[in-house]
Order: C-alpha cells, then structure tokens, then sequence
C-alpha cells in the first residue's frame, strides 16, 4: 500500500466533501499539476472497480480515467460518474442516471472539466442546504444551455444528479442535487 498516495486520496476526499456540504464554494484541490491529471486523482478515491464511467468528448480521456480509477466504461445513460469534457453534454443530461426515490444516492455525478472557477463573480447563484443565504460562482469554459438541462435534471429533489466542477488550476467547486441554480 502507497501510504502517500492514501493521504492524497483522503485529503482530496476531505476536500471533496467540503465541496458538497458548501455548495457554490470554490476549494483548491492538493497539488494539481493539469486538469487531466487531476481529474484522475480526484476519480480515483471516489471510484472503484464497481463504478461505471463515461467521458463526453474525449475517448482517450476515458481510458486513462478507467486504467487509473479501475472502474467500466459505461454509456452515458448508465454511468455512475460522467466527466464533460468541453463545457457541455450535448443535451444528454437529460438522459443521465438520476437515482429513484428509495435510491436517490444512485444519480450520477458529472465532473466538469472548465477552464475556470471562481466565487468573485455572480454569473451563478447557489441557494439550498450547506448555503448561507445564497452563494455565488463564476464558471469560465461551461456552455450556457447546461444550467437549464441541470436544473432541469435536478427539479425533482431528492432525484437528481450531484456536479463537481473542475477547472486547470485544481479548483473545485460542487452543486448536489439538493441545491437550487440561478444564472444571471
């Protein structure tokens, strides 16, 4: 057992799970050299051989993720995690895996990949549980359709599917299903 590699991969779970419980909040991930490379790191302490795996625009993206995460490929309709690579999904949201009511947790959760987080800036309003009033989030490299397909995805709470947004810096930002998106 690499015991660096199981600090990393707690300390990125922890940062994760701030992300989630603080929805709209932008965390910096620890040590993020690239995007891809990051986005594996990330991955791989939240997937196993168990989970199903799709990446929307980018094939070798996709195996890489598999190799380092152990996980399945998977059609986007029935993966677990899906990572979007060039700011939109194509309208197949939508279609993603959002859980049932005795298993909402079931929902997929889309990694996207964007060029930039920040929360100086209103373009995106958070609001809902882990929020304090209303949280606010400038999003860089995410095309404008997605917000609607994913509100619409998440209109019925407790189905729906959690993002994680994560830009070339190591920056993550995180909206559960059980948070409300305003754009302005």
């Amino acid at each position: 057992m690499n015991t660096n590699r199981t600090i990393h991969d707690h300390v990125t779970f922890r940062v994760i799970l701030q992300g989630m419980s603080h929805p709209g909040k932008v965390y910096l991930l620890p040590d993020a050299p690239e995007a891809e490379s990051t986005a594996a790191q990330l991955l791989g302490c939240l997937m196993d051989n168990e989970a199903t795996l799709a990446v929307i625009g980018d094939a070798e993206l996709e195996a890489l993720l598999a190799r380092h995460t152990g996980s399945r490929p998977a059609s986007f309709e029935h993966a677990d995690f899906i990572v979007v690579r060039n700011g939109t999904t194509f309208g197949n949201l939508i279609h993603f895996k959002r859980g049932s009511l005795e298993y909402p947790h079931t929902g997929a959760t889309i990694l996207y990949l964007v060029e930039e987080l920040s929360d100086a800036g209103n373009d995106i309003v958070v609001t809902g549980p882990g929020v304090k009033g209303s949280a606010s989030l400038r999003i860089t490299g995410i095309h404008p359709g997605e917000w609607h397909l994913l509100k619409e995805a998440n209109s019925e709470f407790p189905l729906g599917v959690d993002a994680v947004f994560l830009d070339r810096s190591g920056r993550i930002a995180c909206i559960p299903r059980s948070s409300q998106i305003g754009v302005n």
